[in-house]
Order: C-alpha cells, then structure tokens, then sequence
C-alpha cells in the first residue's frame, strides 16, 4: 500500500536553512529564478488562438508530462483518505507495466496532479492512464452508491521541459494545499511527494526526478537545497494560480515552447 509516513518531528523542527552567500544556496536561488522568468509569457502560452493538442504530439519515449483532470462535476471524489489511498495504490500497481515513472504528485479533492516520465512512449502512457482512470471510477462509482463520469474531461498532460522547469512543476504541484487554504506549509499536506523530497519519509511510488537528483551530491544536500526552493522570495511566483503550468501544451522556457509548437506543424497565438 502507498501511502505517506508522518514526517519525523525533528525534520518537522528543524528545516534546514543554508547560510545566506553560500555558493550552494546562491545557486539554487539563481536556478529557482531562471524558472518563473520564462514562464511569465502567460498571454503567448494561453492565447485564444491555442485550442487542445493531441497527446502523440505532448508525448513520447522519455517525455515528461503534467498529468492532471477534474471530476465530474466537481465531485470531492479524492477527498477521503481511502480514496486518495487507493488511487495511489493504482498508480504503483501499473507504473512498470507500462514503463511509467512517477517523479512528483499532489491529490486535492478534486483532482490530482502527477508528474510523470512516459518512457516506453505514447501508446503505453496512454495505456496507464486508462486503466488507473478507469479502476478508480469504478471504485468510487461502488464506494459512493453512484454510477457514470468520474473524470469530467479528458486528462490534460502538457510536455515539460527537461531541467529547472520540471522543478518549477513540481513546487507547484506541492504548493497546491497551501493555495488552497487547506495547510499553511506545504509539509503539513501528507498527499503529496513533497515530504519524501524535503525530509526523506519513504515513498515507493516515487522515481526520483533527475533535477532534484542534481541539486546536490548527497541526499542531505539535495534535501536541505530542496526545502531551501521553497523559502517565501523563491516561492511567491507559484503562490498564485498559475494556468500555463496546466492547460498549456508545452511548459519551459519561450524559446522552447515556440519550438515545440512550431516543430508539430501548430501556430503560436498572435
């Protein structure tokens, strides 16, 4: 079962803090900065002219993806911790049949939001979705005496590109509770990868993502750097909604995306 250990109370007491000017700590300052600032191009990412992208243009052997849907209806579908249990459970169950690695998630009530690498391409991660879509329905359809929709749109899925962006994905998945008025910190919220990665609390499901994996050569380093990432300054950009991160296509840098968009035969919005 897959599910979140309560974070030791020693790392809840003590989070690291690096001493300012240390090189290691300006590092990380710069590399958090160089996410938000390509990011900011909202109007060019989110223009009226960029309707829905086929997902065999989103995914492919070794891209990694923004996986997120809404329920039907705005149902609290994984409100409850059994639920959440059980679609976490389902995302472990399949991820190696369908060479699926899990590198972050965060489930609200709603929705979930999973960052994910899709290595045997397309079709598999199509696959995977489907069948743990499917068996989550089903069970809640049984635990709520209901029947129909679970999922109220087709699952968007936007490609991310590769280095500091997708830690820029994963801050905002875990900053999710706290947008949300549900926890003040984001280590409060225990349906989300941001305790494995901040304190170590053992998690199967996770595939480390190889960003995180780079910001130090230790993993107190990596802990200590990944805790740093969300100090007020460096996580102010991502306290607010931030739809180009959801429902665009591609999440990186402008000049990437303009690439991507222009590389599967679409037009950027004027």
């Amino acid at each position: 079962m897959v599910g979140a250990e309560r974070v030791t109370r020693r790392s809840a007491m003590k989070p690291a803090c690096p001493r300012a000017g240390r090189p290691r700590e300006r590092e990380i300052g710069a590399r958090a900065r160089e996410v938000e600032e390509p990011t900011s191009a909202r109007g060019l990412l989110l223009g009226p002219g960029m309707g829905r992208v086929a997902r065999i243009r989103l995914v492919g052997e070794g891209t990694t993806n923004h996986c997120t849907w809404r329920s039907h209806n705005h149902a609290p579908v994984l409100d409850s911790d059994e639920a959440r249990r059980r679609f976490l459970e389902l995302l472990a169950k399949y991820k190696k049949r369908h060479r699926v690695q899990i590198q972050s998630y965060c489930l609200m009530g709603t929705h979930p939001h999973v960052m994910c690498r899709a290595g045997g391409g397309q079709k598999e991660f199509s696959a995977f979705w489907k069948v743990v879509n499917q068996e989550f329905a089903r069970w809640s359809n049984r635990q709520r005496g209901a029947s129909g929709q679970v999922v109220m749109e087709r699952m968007r899925s936007p490609q991310i590109q590769t280095g500091v962006h997708q830690l820029t994905v994963m801050r905002y998945g875990d900053l999710n509770p706290v947008r949300a008025g549900l926890v003040r910190r984001p280590k409060d919220w225990a349906w989300s990868s941001y305790r494995h990665y901040a304190f170590g609390e053992k998690n199967e499901l996770i595939d480390e993502a190889p960003e995180y994996l780079a910001l130090g050569r230790t993993l107190p380093q990596r802990r200590k750097a990944y805790q740093q990432l969300f100090a007020e300054k460096l996580a102010e950009p991502l306290t607010s909604s931030r739809p180009e991160l959801v429902v665009a296509p591609f999440v990186g840098s402008q000049r990437w995306v303009l690439g991507r968009l222009r590389a599967q035969g679409l037009s950027p919005p004027a």
